[in-house]
């Protein structure tokens, strides 16, 4: 274990005491302990904790078995997946989520609002190229050209 990785377990232990999560606490210190058995400073904070827990509290951490954490797998929906797009600045790719939510339920308002707040940010984005003159008179073709164009700027401000 370098220096680091110990020294941010240790915050992480000392931050999880602190907010009261008594069983991620004491599975990082013992973890630490493990790792670094002669280091009184440790044996000392796992003294403390075990001191500040009540019996069956302590044997209750001891016997825990640790439940794998879940990764989630993503959202849950499709406003939620134009939600999180959005927020992360990929316009296009909210737009197509905000479109998936339409269809899953037309008529909802919240969707169709964040549909035009897209179709505003993209046409009031300044006008660079002679192509803007060109855009498709159709309102979801023309959005689709608006975004698309954002996302290739966007690309350019990176490179």
């Amino acid at each position: 274990m370098t220096p680091a990785v110990r020294a941010d377990m240790e915050a992480r232990a000392d931050r999880a005491l602190r907010r009261g999560e008594l069983a991620e606490a004491f599975e990082l210190f013992e973890h630490l302990l493990r790792a670094f058995p002669s280091e009184e400073a440790l044996a000392l904070k796992l003294a403390h904790l075990r001191d500040s827990l009540l019996p069956q509290e302590l044997q209750h951490l001891r016997n825990r078995v640790k439940e794998p954490q879940r990764l989630p797998l993503g959202p849950q929906s499709a406003m939620q997946e134009g939600e999180r797009l959005f927020t992360l600045g990929d316009y296009v790719g909210a737009a197509a989520a905000y479109r998936r939510a339409l269809q899953e339920r037309p008529g909802n308002e919240l969707v169709q609002e964040r549909l035009e707040e897209l179709y505003r940010m993209a046409k009031e984005m300044p006008v660079q190229s002679p192509t803007d003159k060109a855009l498709p008179p159709e309102k979801e073709d023309a959005l689709q050209a608006l975004l698309d164009r954002l996302a290739s700027r966007r690309r350019l401000k990176r490179d």
